[in-house]
C-alpha cells in the first residue's frame, strides 16, 4: 500500500508540473501577442476581424512558435 502512495505522489508531481507549464506558456502567449501586437504598427484586431487570412496565419504562426519554444525550453529543462 505504501508503494501505491509513493506511486501515486509522483505521478501527481509530474502532472502538476505539466500543469505549470501549461500555464507558464498561456501567460507567455498573451504577453507575446501584447508584445507583437506593440511591435508591428498595424491594429492587429482590426485585420483579424476583418478576416484577413494571410495576417490570421502570421499571427497563428508567431503564437504557436513562441508557444513550442517555451515548451521545449520546459523538456529540456526538466
Amino acid at each position: 500500500m505504501e508503494d501505491f502512495w509513493q506511486t501515486t505522489g509522483a505521478l501527481f508531481a509530474r502532472y502538476a508540473y505539466g500543469i505549470g507549464w501549461l500555464v507558464i506558456c498561456i501567460v507567455f502567449t498573451a504577453i507575446g501577442f501584447k508584445v507583437f501586437d506593440r511591435l508591428t504598427h498595424i491594429d492587429l484586431r482590426a485585420e483579424l476581424e476583418k478576416g484577413n487570412v494571410g495576417f490570421g496565419i502570421l499571427v497563428g504562426l508567431y503564437l504557436l512558435g513562441l508557444t513550442f519554444g517555451c515548451l521545449y525550453f520546459a523538456a529540456h529543462i526538466s
